[in-house]
């Protein structure tokens, strides 16, 4: 009988030890593999909120009136930009025209295809912190001042008529002429001036009442207006022609008698609300023309011949107008230093618009700025389906 040989082991053993050797390899790899991912998708996802934050922040830093004043009521606009890690996308709405809300998404573009894609998105609710500068009256004035010719002045708070949609708030009615002394008022036609009430008076108007803004002094915005470019002194004492100046949606914002476009707020000098200056010792304007903004005056201000005005004016002489078709929508604040009589003669009309006067401020960036809410601005969204 032949010897039957014992079956070895050592082989499977061998394979079986090699498959569990390979599983846990595996395993281990995987599990690595594992960790790295999600430790780099924590790494991207906290990029991805502070690329998010950037933008915000970047947004708020470098408010850009003239371009965000564009805005509708509850419309919006997007800013793009990119960064070294990522790109970020703000959307800015407009709640009310003080109130604005930025919708901030961050994408992370390091670490190439295999990696990037990460993105997160948070919400900030701001509010616009601007210059104090709230005339008290349609026209506010010291010193003699004749209304006649068919000049009018009035108090009652209205929104330029090509504004819609860019105005917001309660109306405000005020006084049609503040003065320090209405004895000193003459040639008042019938319905000359009106307001709540028509004329006051205010024994407290001084030399400061035109010179001091809050915060703001008349020398710092002259100093402003010099820095933006608009120092329009060098033109002489008499403009021709104030109209906004364009090429395709492109507003050219260097030219010295380009003062906006008070007549098309979507057009592309429609929120070009800038502050022009004059030394004086006078300034005229001649003919028809059109702007916006705040104009200051270091001297006397004759408007003749249908100019029209949407915002601040302030005159540290004499205010005075010529012939028909003059309009002032905002507020006219003349300090007659030299107590010369203010002479509003013709058709000229000053119309109190504190959307005029407010728009002329919340739009120029030396002006204006934006801030989150004190409590709550922020929220995270990256959670919220559209």
């Amino acid at each position: 009988m032949q010897e039957r040989k014992p079956n070895g082991f050592a082989l499977p053993a061998a394979i079986g030890g090699l498959v569990i050797v390979g599983v846990l390899v595996t395993a281990g790899f995987y599990m690595a593999r594992q960790e790295v991912r999600i430790g780099v998708a924590s790494r991207h996802a906290a990029m991805a909120v502070n690329i998010a934050q950037t933008g915000a922040n970047d947004v708020m830093a470098n408010w850009n009136g003239y371009q965000l004043g564009s805005i509708p009521l509850w419309g919006d606009t997007t800013i793009v930009d990119t960064i070294a890690s990522g790109i970020w996308s703000v959307t800015v709405s407009n709640l009310n025209g003080k109130l604005y809300f930025l919708n901030s998404e961050g994408e992370v573009t390091e670490g190439g295809a295999l990696w990037s894609g990460a993105t997160r998105s948070l919400g900030v609710l701001t509010r616009i912190l601007y210059a104090d500068i709230d005339p008290p009256a349609a026209l506010t004035t010291r010193g003699k001042t004749t209304i006649k010719g068919g000049a009018q002045v009035h108090g009652e708070d209205a929104d330029p008529s090509s504004w819609s949609g860019y105005c917001s708030g309660t109306l405000t009615d005020k006084p049609g002429v503040l003065t320090n002394d209405t004895s000193a008022l003459g040639g008042l036609g019938v319905a000359a001036v009106t307001g709540t009430p028509p004329y006051d008076q205010d024994s407290t108007i001084v030399d400061s009442t035109f010179t001091t803004f809050g915060d703001l002094t008349w020398d710092e915005l002259v100093a402003l207006a010099k820095a933006d470019g608009k120092d329009v002194s060098s033109i002489g004492t008499s403009i021709a022609t104030v109209l906004p100046d364009s090429v395709g949606s492109i507003c050219r914002t260097s030219t010295l008698t380009n003062w906006g476009d008070p007549r098309s707020p979507a057009a592309a000098c429609g929120s070009y609300f800038p502050l022009v200056y004059h030394k004086g010792p006078i300034l005229t304007i001649q003919s028809g023309g059109y702007g916006q903004g705040i104009l200051l005056v270091d001297g006397t201000l004759d408007l003749r011949g249908n100019f029209v005005f949407n915002g601040l004016v302030i005159v540290q002489g004499t205010f005075q107008t010529q012939g028909s078709g003059n309009r002032v929508y905002g507020a006219v604040m003349a300090s007659n230093a030299d107590f010369d009589s203010q002479s509003l003669v013709g058709g000229s009309v000053v119309q109190n618009s504190t959307c005029a006067v407010e728009r002329a401020i919340l739009n120029n960036s030396s002006l204006s700025r934006v801030r989150p809410l004190a409590i709550r601005s922020w929220i995270d969204l990256s959670g919220v389906v559209n």
